[in-house]
């Protein structure tokens, strides 16, 4: 199984909103957000400084990810890549294609990161094994109550 990684680029707004849409579902996320909200938030993410790299195989489209470098907050010379969306369409799932992803990010976006976080909501019990299974534990919680 040979996965690469692509930059996304405007042309691939429609399908990072339709994958954006289906994490959403996944996560059970409370996100209202339609696909044109979301093809619209995908552009501003490309304009600003985040990342999007497609997870190719062969040339298939099989997920993407969403990621920023961002300073350490407690030591200002290493760098954390927070990654804000990871995503693998539902039928590349359960045959390493998720973990393949995070390694080859690891080993070509990601060298020079000391850390790697994730958020993980609680409404995915599935999205929680999978980043267990891929090597992340968790650092801390965060709590909140609706107003």
């Amino acid at each position: 199984m040979t996965l690469r990684l692509q930059s996304a680029r405007n042309k691939d707004l429609q399908i990072l909103a339709e994958m954006n849409k289906q994490l959403i579902e996944d996560e059970k996320s409370s996100n209202p957000m339609g696909i044109d909200e979301l093809e619209k938030r995908m552009s501003e993410f490309l304009e600003n400084a985040w990342e999007i790299d497609l997870i190719m195989k062969e040339e298939k489209i099989i997920g993407y990810t969403l990621y920023q470098y961002q300073e350490d907050s407690i030591n200002r010379t290493e760098k954390r890549v927070y990654i804000r969306q990871y995503f693998i369409r539902r039928e590349y799932r359960k045959m390493g294609h998720g973990t393949a992803g995070i390694e080859l990010l690891k080993k070509t976006r990601f060298r020079e990161a000391k850390q790697i976080e994730i958020d993980v909501l609680e409404t995915n019990p599935e999205g929680k094994k999978f980043w267990d299974r891929a090597g992340f534990k968790p650092y801390y919680t965060n709590m909140r109550i609706e107003n």
